[in-house]
């Protein structure tokens, strides 16, 4: 610091304010050891990141439906026993795209290596505006249904049509 700058101090109630602050982290980091010493909270914890999965993964909207009416029990008992329940992800479950979705992009995917042979999973998604997790699964099944063929392996791995 120079000589000329000050410090600014803070108000009585910023500094009861950020104590409050560490006071709440404390408790919740208690509350989340305490889930791990409880075998019965931990088995309820992992359920509740399974029933997550599972809702990610279903396309039914009753299974979807059943799945969130368990989890909203399962997450009530834990809060019963004092821990705090949030989405693993943050986020809503993802959900699977529908079968139109993949055959197009599939096309896409084959018209693209065809127009483009040996080019790596990145420059593909780049081309196609997306990304290769989203990309995986079709050229997979180009890959299987022979439409495609491979040289190389992992980051390495370029793609020619068949």
């Amino acid at each position: 610091m120079s000589k000329n700058s000050t410090r600014a101090q803070r108000t009585p109630e910023e500094r009861i304010a950020a104590l409050q602050a560490k006071i709440e982290a404390i408790k919740q980091r208690a509350e989340r050891a305490k889930a791990k010493k409880s075998p019965a909270l931990r088995h309820m914890n992992a359920a509740l990141k399974a029933i997550e999965k599972a809702q990610g993964a279903t396309e039914d909207a009753a299974t979807r439906k059943a799945l969130d009416d368990v989890r909203a029990t399962l997450a009530a008992t834990l809060a019963l026993n004092g821990v705090v329940v949030a989405r693993s992800s943050g986020a809503a479950p993802r959900v699977r795209r529908s079968g139109a979705n993949v055959d197009e992009l599939s096309e896409r995917l084959l018209a693209h290596v065809r127009a483009h042979p040996g080019q790596r999973g990145e420059e593909i998604a780049d081309a196609l505006q997306s990304d290769t997790l989203t990309l995986r699964g079709p050229m997979k099944k180009l890959i299987g249904a022979g439409s495609v063929k491979t040289t190389g392996r992992n980051r390495g791995t370029r793609y020619f049509p068949a």
